[in-house]
């Protein structure tokens, strides 16, 4: 069948699919799609709201994946677009299309649970929980195993803590592979069957770069998916922020904590010391645990900062000097390795010895890890610090970051697959792609930009006040709060206004969250009681409400319909450059001789207010205004740029 006989006004899809509107938009994209994958090209398309690339990505993938036999790998963000593909689109495609194709959806290893690990956990009662209610998890894992389907922790009906599930969980370094007695009812080995059978392969983007980071530190072709040439990665906005953290190196007093306690907690007197009767391994664990107070101990204070710290709050700063602290973690370490060596060469069981394999090789990476980011032997990485004060003790996270991840994705992406397709709402700025391209490293590609179908002329207005004082003055939040009142009254609540700070939201909330109440108005803060999803649907159930959010309200929210008609910008989202990662690309762009502003704090701004605006208009009969109140939108040069980057709409000056 032709693109044109699927997508057209009397094609198979408008014949199966009730409400579906024909949009040229997607058609075309279909085209460029289906080109660039039978071409061998790399593709680049800005999909706007409305135009409906799942549809024009899946069909030429399905296509491909058949005529050519091969495997199509289709990475998305969030497990939302995620469930929406497979239990949504892809199901619809399965009954309507004339040929079969089969979908697996892949997930991290450690989603999966290990039938070995967790009927030794319940044989000899090791790692021994701090609380009954953990030690009745795992009993309650152990009657879901005999239930489940695919083994996924997301089959569980309720979550378990992280250090239960981090104990049953399937574990590259405690595998027996073929020779495991539950090689053949392992969760994640059918998985690995199946994939090797897929026509499409469902991932996200932290798997995907699982995958490319083992493949590239290996140097070999094995991963954990399997080889494939063609890759459509969709949410593309947020490939290079993904592939930053499977570049980077964390060490943090927490996973030290878990590895000590799985070779002795003295609270329970249990752990593989105990199990294995090994006094010299426990008071090798318990000078560690000394040792690891002293390190973390005299990083906070070479950092400081910490004291007066809101608590809650997260700190973060750059080491720029090599050997910062001294490392007194490392002997110890090094004492625990070579007796998880010597141990294992005694082993008396072949799950003994793969428990303690597992635990040698995670001390290794523990002092590798560690000794690289206090020795900074890599110069095109950043070295910083994260201290959190949430909790009884801070938390402290060491960081070892690239500065740029665009070579990398060069020659282990782009010049390694035949075809990769990217597409988002949100991948121009100012009309063009150069900005993402020079972030992601790419050059030769084929580029659309697909414009949402939507008739913003008639669906929005933008509203931009006149007289407006300047962000950096003391009036202007003032003025906000003003402005704010006017603009929910005008369309008494249905809001949400977006932040770039929470100190400015939690302002701004003080004050006028009780004048709302008074006349029947609910709000809603990011922070507060209610999680980011029971808020979310509390918001679209109470029609008159307004939410008050900061930066993850910007992106991936999706309230349709009269619930949502009014979205508030309070000022442009220029993003400072104080975290240490920023700040290092910002040099980088100085050091060449460019201009960081227009080529780093612009684009990203543009691209942010883009996404904002987009939470508006999510179907042709949403209607609504967005409000900018940052008068630098109208009085900066580079104003136009952002008015220019929004859909064609009416203005309103007043």
């Amino acid at each position: 069948m032709t693109l044109r006989e699927i997508f057209g006004p009397s094609g198979l899809i408008s014949q199966n699919l009730e409400g579906y509107e024909v949009r040229q938009e997607q058609l075309q994209m279909a085209h460029e799609v289906s080109r660039a994958l039978i071409d061998s090209e790399h593709l680049i398309v800005e999909a706007g709201t409305g135009v409906g690339k799942s549809f024009a990505y899946l069909i030429p993938a399905i296509s491909l994946a058949l005529r050519s036999e091969q495997t199509v790998v289709i990475s998305t963000n969030t497990i939302s677009l995620q469930e929406q593909l497979v239990t949504k689109d892809l199901p619809f495609l399965q009954r309507v299309l004339p040929r079969d194709f089969n979908v697996v959806l892949a997930k991290g290893r450690r989603n999966y649970l290990s039938r070995r690990r967790l009927k030794n956990l319940l044989n000899y009662e090791r790692g021994l929980f701090d609380t009954y209610e953990e030690v009745e998890q795992v009993s309650e894992i152990a009657e879901w195993v005999n239930l489940t389907v695919d083994g996924s922790r997301a089959d569980l009906p309720w979550q378990p803590e992280s250090q239960v599930w981090d104990k049953v969980a399937s574990d590259r370094d405690n595998c027996l592979g073929r020779n495991c007695e539950t090689y053949d009812t392992c969760f994640y080995f059918k998985v690995r069957r199946e994939m090797r059978n897929a026509d499409l392969l469902i991932v996200n983007h932290h798997l995907l770069f699982s995958d490319l980071t083992i493949r590239k530190e290996s140097g070999t072709a094995a991963g954990i998916l399997p080889d494939y040439d063609y890759l459509i990665i969709d949410e593309a906005h947020h490939l290079e922020a993904t592939a930053t953290n499977h570049a980077s190196v964390n060490f943090n007093n927490t996973r030290v904590k878990w590895f000590l306690d799985a070779l002795y907690n003295e609270r329970s007197d249990d752990g593989l010391a105990a199990h294995l009767n090994s006094i010299q391994l426990k008071d090798q664990a318990i000078e560690a645990r000394e040792q690891t107070n002293n390190l973390f101990s005299s990083i906070v204070e070479t950092i400081g900062k910490i004291e007066g710290a809101a608590y809650g709050s997260t700190l973060t700063e750059r080491i720029d000097e090599s050997d910062f602290v001294e490392n007194v973690l490392d002997a110890p370490l090094l004492d625990i390795e070579q007796t998880l060596k010597d141990l294992q060469k005694d082993a008396a069981t072949e799950d003994d010895e793969q428990e303690i394999t597992a635990l040698q090789r995670n001390c290794q990476r523990l002092r590798d890890e560690l000794d690289m980011i206090i020795r900074q032997n890599d110069p095109d990485y950043v070295y910083w610090a994260e201290i959190s004060t949430r909790g009884r003790n801070p938390r402290i996270l060491l960081n070892a970051t690239p500065s740029n991840v665009n070579q990398m994705l060069q020659e282990h992406l782009f010049e390694e697959k035949n075809s990769v397709v990217m597409t988002s709402a949100t991948l121009s700025t100012n009309r063009n792609f150069a900005y993402f391209k020079a972030r992601i490293g790419i050059d030769d590609c084929r580029e659309m930009l697909a414009h949402s179908p939507f008739d913003f002329k008639k669906q929005v207005q933008i509203h931009i006040p006149r007289w407006m004082p300047d962000p950096n003055s003391s009036d202007f939040t003032p003025a906000v709060i003003d402005k704010i009142r006017y603009y929910l009254e005008l369309t008494h609540g249905k809001a949400f206004i977006l932040f770039t700070s929470y100190r400015m939201m939690n302002e701004v909330y003080d004050v006028v969250a009780p004048d709302l109440e008074d006349i029947g108005i609910s709000t809603f803060k990011q922070g507060g009681n209610l999680s980011r999803t029971d808020m979310l649907q509390a918001f679209r159930e109470d029609t008159d409400s307004v939410l008050f959010g900061t930066s993850s309200f910007w992106e991936g929210v999706d309230v349709r319909g009269e619930a949502l008609s009014n979205v508030i910008i309070t000022r442009l989202p220029f993003e400072v450059p104080t975290h240490p990662v920023m700040e290092a690309r910002v040099k980088q762009i100085k050091e060449s001789g460019g201009n960081e502003f227009f080529e780093f704090s612009l684009p990203e701004a543009i691209l942010r207010l883009k996404q904002g605006f987009g939470r508006l208009i999510r179907t042709q009969t949403d209607t609504g205004i967005v409000v900018i109140l940052d008068p630098r939108i109208k009085t900066k040069n580079y104003g136009k740029q952002f008015l220019d980057s929004l859909p064609d709409c009416e203005i309103i000056e007043k």
